[in-house]
């Protein structure tokens, strides 16, 4: 990123995380933040703060330490970058020992991230989950929902006694991570707790089957998004349970009953893409017409997903209009089979108990796979990154 230097002092901006090393370069400067972000700066000599400009018009304003914390960029760059090629290619135990020599020679935010990944994935979850946790008390990766919650003036829960006191949940991650979680608002009600969730429309049916749902911010004593309660719950892979926690609303499912009429065939409920796709996410997405292809024609392939709809119809996969995760429930629950990536369609197969969800897995995939989450979901993982005919190989 480029940094605008500026000679003038802006007070009224706001600060982002400090410059906490620099070096000379054949062009100017450059230095890394706190957060873990490389600045590359042409010409000038290093200033006590700069400005951060976007499209001309200053935006934030960083101050530039005095570089009493000597570090070599390259030589943290080349760590760094080790800890993500070993993370993607599994070897998380090469990676781990990657990630210390990077904290030792900068501990910031993007560093500490990436650590707390890869604890995850090695199945450390009580350092990774509080690792995570801690990332996601800082920019950038406090959540939205966290930050609106803040400045409503309610107070983030840090694992303090819960009985007798309202704690409200909000949606804060992935839907999936929502869906996945929801099991879990019955053991803090067990610890004393009034629980209220604070869900979007999409999630509010399922989430009313798990207690009181609310439209927004009420008067509570504490706010946790709900994937942190994995931490705050000391939620290991050995201690999860894969019982179903959710049911298919039986209206939802005599309406699509009706629609659906009578068919000899196999019906197959898919997801095959991911609603928002980020870079450096797991590489999750399978081409339809994969999932198409080895099925062939003797069965009813039915989206069980929003987006892609053009691209199913064209390949004569059915697509639907879901009001809701409720509805999309009700239509799973008439499904023989559900076949889906990693996405909140799987974690919605499974919460619901279908009895034949078939998971598929990437070669590098999430560390949250490492855990049975459903009981009734077979997992299917790609033999090597890319080879998604390995993973469909073994559904038959």
């Amino acid at each position: 990123m480029r940094a605008a230097l500026d000679t003038y002092v802006h007070e009224d901006l706001p600060e982002w995380d400090p410059v906490i090393a620099h070096e000379k370069t054949d062009y100017g400067w450059r230095g890394l933040t706190q957060q873990g972000e490389v600045l590359e700066v042409t010409g000038g000599t290093v200033p006590e703060s700069i400005v951060i400009a976007h499209n001309g018009q200053p935006i934030a304003r960083r101050v530039v330490h005095d570089n009493s914390l000597f570090v070599n960029i390259d030589e943290y760059l080349e760590h760094f970058n080790r800890v993500v090629t070993l993370y993607k290619n599994n070897e998380v135990e090469r990676a781990l020992v990657e990630s210390d020599l990077t904290l030792a020679i900068a501990p910031t935010l993007r560093a500490r991230f990436n650590r707390a990944m890869v604890l995850l994935a090695l199945g450390n979850w009580r350092r990774g989950l509080q690792e995570y946790v801690n990332c996601e008390d800082e920019p950038p990766f406090r959540r939205p929902p966290v930050e609106q919650a803040l400045a409503a003036g309610l107070r983030q829960w840090g694992g303090e006694n819960l009985n007798g006191k309202r704690l409200l949940l909000l949606h804060a991650h992935g839907f999936g991570d929502t869906i996945q979680c929801l099991r879990y608002v019955a053991r803090l009600e067990q610890m004393g707790a009034e629980v209220i969730m604070c869900m979007p429309t999409v999630l509010r049916s399922l989430a009313e089957q798990c207690g009181t749902v609310s439209d927004g911010f009420v008067d509570v004593d504490f706010f946790c998004p709900i994937l942190h309660l994995l931490h705050y719950l000391k939620v290991i892979p050995e201690n999860v349970s894969g019982r179903p926690y959710l049911s298919p609303e039986p209206k939802g499912v005599n309406r699509w009953l009706v629609k659906l009429g009578s068919l000899p065939r196999r019906r197959i409920g898919v997801a095959w893409s991911i609603g928002k796709p980020s870079d450096g996410d797991y590489p999750r997405e399978i081409q339809l017409k994969q999932i198409k292809h080895h099925f062939g024609y003797d069965v009813e392939l039915h989206s069980v997903q929003l987006q892609g709809t053009e691209e199913a119809e064209k390949l004569g996969v059915r697509t639907h209009n879901f009001q809701d995760f409720s509805d999309c429930a009700a239509l799973m629950y008439l499904m023989d089979d559900i076949v889906s990536v990693d996405t909140a369609a799987l974690h919605l197969a499974g919460a619901t108990g279908h009895p034949h969800v078939h998971a598929l897995l990437s070669h590098w995939a999430s560390w949250r796979w490492i855990a049975p989450w459903y009981d009734r979901m077979k997992v299917h993982r790609q033999a090597s990154a890319g080879d998604w005919e390995s993973a469909l190989e073994t559904i038959s």
